[in-house]
């Protein structure tokens, strides 16, 4: 059977050759987004408001690099990627973000568009088919549906819990470690909240839309998309990604040069609000 991913295969492999390559890259891009969004934040105390726009697009790539690649452990292949994971949710000051990510993230994975696919659980299921207008106001709302999901128990449609996979654990000391180093940049920076609040808005649109174009659309044999998506390291190139989670952001984003895409946002968006045949994989 033909490799469909053999090129990221070789990309990942030659990387791999210098074990400090993927860690030292990522930790420049890392630091080179995190002053954009210090500069935003400038810019903010300075009157241009409007500055909470770029500030949460670096924001949503900050993340996919940090937290999303060390909950796959992308970076180092060990253990010290969830330092570096909980580090990034705590210098984006969401401390509690990092370890319950990690925990649904994986469990997506090893459920991708099934039942108990904490992404696309049975309320949210129902909720597009029969109010899409509904669910796309409510994916709109900061951690809404993520509420939701952890505070019913994360059950299916038939309401039993999803026990399907054996779910990583949300490791307490990592998550305090986060809190504390979340509180000592407030206290010190004392960052405005308009800032904190406009950029995690901005951020949780990006997420949202960048979920649209993975998972949806019309070809409902796929399981997920490749596409573009700006400043998206790698993450479009999300099929390679489902078959290789385990790949870095460096390699994803360099295999996607020479990849087919089959959505971008303005495709996703106008088949989410026109196309009642545009739907979630899986269903």
């Amino acid at each position: 059977m033909e490799n469909l991913f053999e090129n990221e295969q070789q990309i990942e492999n030659r990387l791999r050759k210098h074990r400090w390559l993927i860690p030292v890259v990522t930790l420049f891009a890392a630091a080179l987004l995190y002053a954009g969004m210090c500069w935003c934040l400038f810019g903010y105390r300075a009157g241009y408001h409007f500055v909470v726009i770029p500030a949460g697009i670096l924001a949503h790539a900050f993340l996919i690099i940090t937290v999303h690649d060390g909950a796959h452990k992308g970076i180092t292949r060990g253990k010290f990627d969830y330092v570096i994971m909980n580090l990034g949710a705590a210098l984006m000051l969401i401390p509690f973000y990092g370890e319950p990510f990690r925990k649904y993230h994986l469990t997506h994975h090893a459920n991708t568009n099934t039942d108990v696919d904490p992404l696309w659980p049975g309320f949210k299921k129902e909720m597009y088919a029969e109010r899409r207008w509904l669910y796309i106001l409510c994916e709109c709302v900061p951690l809404m549906f993520t509420l939701v999901l952890v505070l019913s128990g994360k059950k299916g449609k038939d309401g039993k819990a999803a026990v399907a996979v054996k779910q990583p654990s949300i490791r307490v000391p990592y998550m305090a470690a986060s809190i504390m180093i979340s509180a000592v940049l407030i206290f010190f920076f004392r960052p405005p909240l308009g800032f904190v609040l406009g950029t995690l808005f901005v951020l949780n649109l990006m997420s949202v839309l960048r979920h649209w174009c993975e998972h949806m659309g019309t070809d409902t044999g796929k399981e997920s998309n490749t596409f573009w998506f700006p400043l998206g390291m790698g993450i479009g190139n999300h099929e390679a990604h489902h078959q290789y989670p385990h790949f870095s952001w460096l390699t994803m984003m360099l295999g996607l040069f020479s990849r087919e895409r089959d959505t971008d946002p303005v495709k996703s968006l106008i088949g989410l609000f026109t196309d009642k045949r545009h739907v979630h994989y899986g269903e």
